[in-house]
């Protein structure tokens, strides 16, 4: 019995309002680089479903940037870390771990050699500092500055030089090495967002706040000019510019701006070459540009919202959208059509078709009032219901959500599951209550035979029977008659703590059964007696449960982070896919017997292939 992982989909870059965010291509063009909490995510620029992770950060990452050899990565975090990681080889091992500042990490810079490395953010003492790669001693002192530096760049030949943009509305000018200030140039008028030395080192340009873009001279520091300034009032950015890029020929600019558009500027004749829109008009602050990178014929612009928008210059709209969550995954469920349903902890909602495009993303339609998803369950058909924070119950169908069937319930949902018609759905909520909802109706439901809290719910597709289980550590089955749920005899007592999950088997003959404390046992459905089945690997509460097609292997998520497949022939040899999301495992399923779909407070989704 083994395992292995067949794809990652990784989440989108962490993004934030007002903030420039760093996208970072490897030298060869065929890699790029973010973060995206506890992890830097390396993906594809020719396949961008292809992705790959590093995660030996503890703190909240920031950015990371590849070496100019392309054999290392340098990451940042929140505390002020600087990890160097081999970027070649999958274990990704850690080279050096240096704390050159004491708080955020806003960007990373590598002389040509991949010999020095600087490091600018927020910090007490310092604001950056310049330092080798492999030992951490000092090549630079980096001063001149009176605020938080948000960006840096060095040059790539000699002489060596480097700049820095800050909040104080500056940008320092270095030379080296080693690195001292030299100059503060001052013709920005609010915060400095961006620094980009051009391929050719011949010249850098800086973008702000005030929607301004200066060109310098790269050896001296000297102004050049400003971009387009004689027609900035008509084809200048009407927001402020968070990120700037050059093109590989060093004859063109990309700048992403909070207006929502992306322009290209023209350096030689010194005009607007190009502008590209953002979401069709819209002004959902979700459109604002707050990242780019331009590498080959690649040239990819960030939204805050997450999206990755490939562009070109021969198109007015981005070419390609790729979207992916850049939160936790909270809850997930497949459809029989193998469609994926996953939601986030902003209430963005995705589907991922299994079928026919796996790794495939697109955003479900309709509002979800931004509100976090809780609990996820299909019927037969894939008519899909969701439960939210915000006490309500809503529909979807195929790849929008029915907002005219929601359906508010006074209280979150902890657990819930769906009749195969997809008529009726039993919920259990957050206030004690145990509801039924049909026909757009939320009733209570009042339980005869106990007066213990419900906290977990499933329904067998096979029949007409209900188990629910409770905070007192039990499970009850029940059938379900005219809207009502009548006793069926059938008590599990083995548990030790409270119920968190249910699953019906395929063909409704087990039951299997999750706690918090990270116990399932598996009871035959239809007369219960002692419990068949322990499977004991998790050492957290039980989040989620799966049954593969064959009725004999099942799968497994936890707050632990891991994920096993379990086998009914073999209770005791589970497959242990250990620390597979960081932060705990929200969901796992079969796409097929073979193959398990597992989401996580990583934000990611992740495939792996297992035998038995």
């Amino acid at each position: 019995m083994s395992f292995t992982k067949k794809d990652y989909f990784a989440p989108a870059p962490t993004a934030s309002r007002g903030h420039a965010v760093r996208l970072t291509a490897d030298p060869k063009g065929e890699r790029f680089v973010y973060a995206n909490g506890k992890t830097v995510v390396i993906r594809s620029l020719e396949n961008l479903e292809k992705a790959w992770e590093y995660t030996g950060h503890t703190q909240q990452t920031t950015m990371a940037r590849f070496a100019p050899s392309g054999y290392f990565v340098a990451s940042g975090d929140v505390m002020g870390n600087v990890r160097i990681w081999d970027a070649e080889n999958e274990e990704h091992r850690l080279k050096s771990e240096f704390r050159p500042i004491s708080g955020r990490i806003n960007d990373i810079a590598w002389d040509h050699e991949s010999q020095r490395v600087m490091a600018v953010g927020e910090g007490k003492d310092r604001f950056g500092h310049v330092f080798l790669y492999d030992s951490g001693n000092s090549v630079g002192v980096i001063d001149g500055h009176s605020k938080t530096i948000n960006a840096c760049s060095m040059r790539q030949q000699r002489p060596f030089r480097a700049a820095t943009v800050s909040d104080d509305g500056n940008c320092g000018f270095y030379t080296g090495a080693p690195y001292r200030f030299s100059k503060t140039l001052r013709e920005h008028t609010g915060f400095v967002h961006d620094v980009k030395y051009s391929p050719s080192d011949e010249f850098f340009v800086t973008v702000g706040a005030d929607k301004n873009i200066f060109l310098y001279d790269g050896k001296t520091g000297d102004l050049v000019r400003q971009i387009a300034a004689s027609d900035s009032a008509n084809s200048g950015h009407k927001g402020s510019i968070f990120a700037v890029s050059w093109s590989p020929d060093s004859k063109y600019l990309v700048t992403s701006s909070g207006d929502r558009t992306c322009k290209f500027w023209d350096i030689a004749a010194d005009k607007l070459a190009h502008t590209v829109e953002i979401g069709s008009g819209s002004s959902a602050p979700e459109h604002q540009q707050v990242g780019n990178l331009w590498t080959g014929s690649h040239i990819i612009s960030l939204s805050l919202s997450g999206d990755l928008n490939v562009l070109s210059m021969d198109s007015d709209k981005p070419v390609r959208v790729v979207v992916g969550h850049q939160k936790p995954i909270t809850a997930a469920v497949m459809t029989p059509a193998k469609t994926l349903y996953t939601g986030s902890y902003d209430g963005k909602l995705c589907m991922w078709d299994f079928a026919t495009h796996p790794g495939v993303a697109s955003a479900v339609a309709g509002s979800t009032g931004d509100a976090r998803l809780d609990t996820a369950a299909s019927s037969d058909s894939g008519f899909v219901v969701l439960g939210y924070m915000d006490d309500t119950l809503r529909y979807v169908e195929k790849d929008s959500i029915n907002s005219a069937s929601a359906v508010g319930l006074g209280a979150a949902t902890l657990s819930l599951d769906i009749d195969a018609s997809g008529a009726t759905t039993i919920a259990a909520l957050a206030n004690d209550d145990l509801v039924m909802v049909s026909q757009g109706t939320a009733s209570k439901v009042v339980l005869a035979d106990t007066k213990a809290v419900p906290s977990a719910v499933a329904i067998d597709k096979c029949s007409s029977l209900v188990a629910i289980g409770f905070k007192d550590n039990t499970v009850r089955t029940y059938t379900l008659k005219g809207g009502k749920l009548e006793p069926a005899g059938i008590e599990i007592t083995s548990h030790l703590r409270e119920i968190t999950y249910l699953a019906f088997s395929p063909d409704g003959s087990l039951l299997a059964s999750g706690d918090a404390g990270g116990k399932i046992i598996v009871s035959n459905a239809k007369t219960a007696g002692q419990p068949s089945k322990r499977w004991s690997a998790h050492t957290a509460r039980i989040y989620c449960i799966s049954w593969a097609p064959d009725g004999i292997h099942a799968a497994s998520s936890s707050l632990d982070g891991h994920v096993m497949v379990w086998s009914t022939e073999k209770p005791t040899r589970p497959i242990q896919i250990r620390n597979a999301h960081l932060g705990g495992s929200s969901s796992a399923s079969f796409a097929s017997n073979d193959t398990v779909v597992s989401t996580g407070a990583d934000g990611g989704v992740k495939v792996w292939t297992v035998s038995f």
